[in-house]
């Protein structure tokens, strides 16, 4: 494979990229593909699973602050290109008025010109 093969994956949350996709995209960085990762929320609302930090007060205070910085850890551990499109985890079922849409959807256009994924 050459990186003429794009991965495109789209996540609704930072951390699923390694929870859910991590193998798959590093099987297909380690053959020579292009892979970028769209995070949808910041994954503000999201569930803190290790027990580790159930009770950090940088992470109670900040999570999406501490949510990019994983993101960007696992950008740089599973070499990828990464996309915000700044949608607010709407923390079902809740949720929140719907999010601007024409600046996210300015951005995901940007991230699928600039990524222009492989199809088929």
């Amino acid at each position: 494979m050459t990186e003429s093969f794009r991965l495109l994956a789209v996540h609704a949350h930072p951390d699923d990229e390694s929870s859910k996709g991590a193998a798959t995209m590093a099987h297909y960085r380690a053959q020579g593909a292009r892979v970028h990762v769209v995070s949808c929320t910041g994954g503000e609302r999201g569930d803190i699973l290790n027990p580790k930090f159930e009770t950090h007060p940088d992470v109670l205070r900040d999570l999406a602050g501490y949510r990019r910085q994983e993101m960007e850890r696992a950008r740089e551990i599973l070499d990828v290109e990464h996309t915000w499109l700044g949608f607010v985890d709407s923390g079902l079922p809740q949720g929140d008025p719907g999010p601007r849409c024409r600046r996210a959807a300015s951005r995901w256009s940007r991230s699928t010109s600039r990524s222009r994924p492989s199809c088929g």
